[in-house]
């Protein structure tokens, strides 16, 4: 066995005895660090980091900084931290932990994910998704002990953009606590055309309350869902009632009847009955449009094309090329449904649209949020270059929030888009 020349010896023992030395002074500078973001003390904060930057350089340090630059509101600067580190940036695993840290900073400002920002519902829901066992674990306990009104920002946005797997969480945890309430955000969120153990009763307590005044008069944002659930089952009984209901609202000049009456032919097309889509044509793609209707509307057309149920994709590219020029959050809705649905499609027709939407989407001056579905979906589908551009608008994302142009939700919402996108298909 050969010996080291004894002044290589004497070179590695000296290294190992600087970076022992420097790790009482690594903890006591991230202290420091944390003792001024929480008095509050941000410049101070940014300060001790940069010069914690200069000095410490292992890829334990890079993620450390990243994670604080979050904590500091500086995203751009964490992005660098990463991305700009060619030991991290090429490393399979550094998608999913960049956007998971990212995601937990921004819902979270206290240890232990404690103390809860506003952005929490957004950013836990793609945590569920990605599968973490103490994201599934807490959004549970948040079905199984909170109100229903203070559940609703976590119930509605599994509901319509994210795939079912926080929603299937949310229902779990609604069918344990044996109220009215809770039993019909149940059925809201479960009923579909595929079977499942409980179909029967959730078309049941549904139609009990399609044929409710008391629902419809006092609960009228339930109402609606329930009508767009009940139909979704495609059950004949259900879609009996919601015809029922319907024709008991025909005729009345009443302001609120003649409203909720088009709700109930959401319902319907949701159940694949088109006879009644002329009965909608002025509310949805007529010059007297209802917000409202619209929007439910084409949640009843996604299911449909879900469904295989091509009916629905003409209609929608007439609201794409329609309404959606105009009122933006329709088109990012229909491309979120057909980019980020669970499998990627494999009709050419709607290859075709999907090819038209990603470049709509991808025009100068189109909405962050829309490049942020493109990129997104281009990621998602393996195309090369996907991950460099989704980064491209994940800085943009951040350049937003940093720039005040956007603020608060508004400026968060597609950064958290692009998270997630990094975090599930990265």
């Amino acid at each position: 066995m050969r010996l080291l020349p004894p002044i290589l010896v004497a070179s590695i023992l000296a290294l190992i005895g600087v970076r022992c030395a420097m790790e009482p002074h690594r903890e006591e500078a991230k202290q420091r660090i944390t003792g001024f973001i929480q008095s509050g003390e941000l410049d101070k904060a940014t300060g001790q980091l940069e010069r914690y930057v200069g000095r410490y350089e292992t890829i334990d340090d890079a993620w450390y900084a990243a994670q604080t630059w979050f904590r500091l509101r500086q995203p751009l600067r964490a992005i660098d931290a990463v991305w700009k580190d060619e030991r991290i940036a090429a490393k399979k695993e550094t998608p999913r932990r960049f956007a998971e840290t990212a995601l937990l900073t921004l819902g979270w400002s206290g240890p232990n994910r404690r103390d809860a920002t506003p952005l929490e519902p957004f950013v836990l829901l793609p945590l569920v998704e990605g599968g973490a066992p103490w994201a599934v674990k807490r959004l549970e306990g948040y079905g199984a002990t909170f109100d229903l009104m203070q559940v609703v920002p976590y119930f509605f946005p599994a509901y319509r953009h994210h795939s079912r797997k926080p929603l299937e969480v949310l229902i779990r945890a609604f069918r344990t606590r044996g109220e009215e309430k809770f039993d019909v955000a149940a059925a809201m969120g479960a009923l579909r055309a595929e079977d499942y153990p409980e179909r029967a009763a959730d078309i049941k307590v549904l139609r009990d309350v399609i044929a409710s005044e008391r629902w419809r008069l006092q609960f009228r944002d339930v109402w609606t869902v329930s009508a767009l659930a009940l139909g979704r089952s495609g059950e004949p009984e259900a879609l009996e009632s919601l015809a029922k209901a319907a024709a008991a609202l025909e005729g009345s000049e009443n302001e609120r009847d003649q409203i909720d009456l088009p709700m109930l032919h959401v319902g319907m097309i949701a159940g694949g009955r088109f006879d009644v889509d002329p009965k909608l044509t002025r509310y949805t793609l007529g010059k007297e449009s209802h917000l409202s209707v619209l929007t439910w509307y084409l949640e009843a057309l996604l299911h449909r094309y879900k469904l295989g149920d091509m009916r629905s994709e003409l209609r929608l590219r007439q609201i794409w090329e329609g309404p959606g020029k105009k009122l933006q959050g329709l088109r990012t809705r229909i491309a979120g449904a057909h980019l980020l649905r669970e499998e990627l499609p494999s009709d050419d027709a709607v290859k075709t649209f999907v090819g038209r939407m990603v470049k709509d989407m991808e025009r100068p001056g189109a909405p962050l949020i829309s490049r942020v579905l493109s990129r997104a979906w281009r990621l998602r589908s393996g195309e090369k270059g996907g991950l460099d551009g989704l980064l491209e608008v994940l800085r943009d994302g951040a350049k937003a929030i940093a720039s005040g142009t956007s603020r608060g939700r508004d400026a968060a919402l597609p950064f958290i888009a692009a998270l997630r996108a990094l975090y599930l298909y990265g």
